[in-house]
């Protein structure tokens, strides 16, 4: 069926799991959900039969200036890419799961850019910018969907620019919890659990914010009961309640 010009096509379970070259969709939270499709297709080419390599919780992948002449793709675990600053403080880039390929600022420059760090053991394969490169140039479709993979990526990025410069701390918290709730989150009762322990310095790292003052803004959250946690427990999110409150502090 033909997209309209004027008209978005909503995406259906068929569309996504054989999603036509060319195609509008509605709102953001669908591109992501295409992202997702494309990223298992793509990634499923691009990994074969290479090797993983295997990351202990804490260890870095690479450091910032470090030669840079591949991305990656996470085969489990989770890893965080942040870059620093002077006077060294952090701030987080991106959180990277399973599934994630990560690595793509390399493109532009034969440096690392931002350093990579695994959260918990991990394992990764790495893919060699010239293969990459290789497969894209052979493969249409692939380079299509990595196009739109990192069309993806751009978005989100740009979608956190007006989060950091007009909205306030506790609006920049709630939109990350989200964000992680959606990206990380497991059904549980009472809310939305959000898998991998949170420390509150990565909070803050990933929002701008002195830590003390993200402390002091969760114990207000889990005073509504919008939230819950328990000392180095992992934090459970009111998903629904919070949103809601979000709308109403805007």
């Amino acid at each position: 069926m033909p997209v309209s010009s004027n008209k978005a096509r909503i995406l259906g379970p068929e569309v996504l799991s054989n999603p036509p070259t060319g195609m509008i969709v509605a709102d953001h939270a669908q591109c992501v959900a295409l992202s997702g499709v494309l990223r298992g297709k793509l990634c499923d080419q691009l990994t074969g039969d290479r090797t993983a390599q295997r990351l202990a919780l804490g260890n870095y992948l690479y450091m910032a200036a470090d030669p840079a002449k591949s991305i990656y793709y996470v085969c489990s675990g989770l890893l965080k890419t942040s870059i620093v600053s002077e006077d060294g403080k952090e701030l987080i880039l991106r959180m990277h799961k399973p599934g994630d390929i990560f690595g793509e600022l390399c493109f532009c420059s034969d440096r690392r850019r931002e350093q990579a760090m695994a959260m918990e053991d991990s394992e990764v394969v790495q893919i060699p910018f010239d293969d990459l490169i290789s497969h894209l140039q052979k493969n249409r479709q692939a380079l299509t969907d990595f196009m739109a993979l990192m069309s993806q990526y751009l978005a989100d990025s740009y979608e956190r620019l007006p989060i950091f410069f007009f909205h306030r701390t506790m609006e920049r918290l709630i939109s990350t919890l989200l964000k992680l709730a959606d990206e990380l989150g497991e059904p549980v009762r009472g809310g939305i659990k959000i898998a991998h322990y949170m420390k509150q310095e990565e909070l803050a790292a990933m929002i701008g914010a002195p830590r003390q003052v993200v402390s002091s803004l969760l114990k207000q959250l889990r005073d509504l009961r919008l939230v819950g946690y328990a000392r180095k427990g992992p934090l459970t999110i009111n998903k629904e309640a919070l949103k809601q409150y979000l709308r109403s502090i805007h």
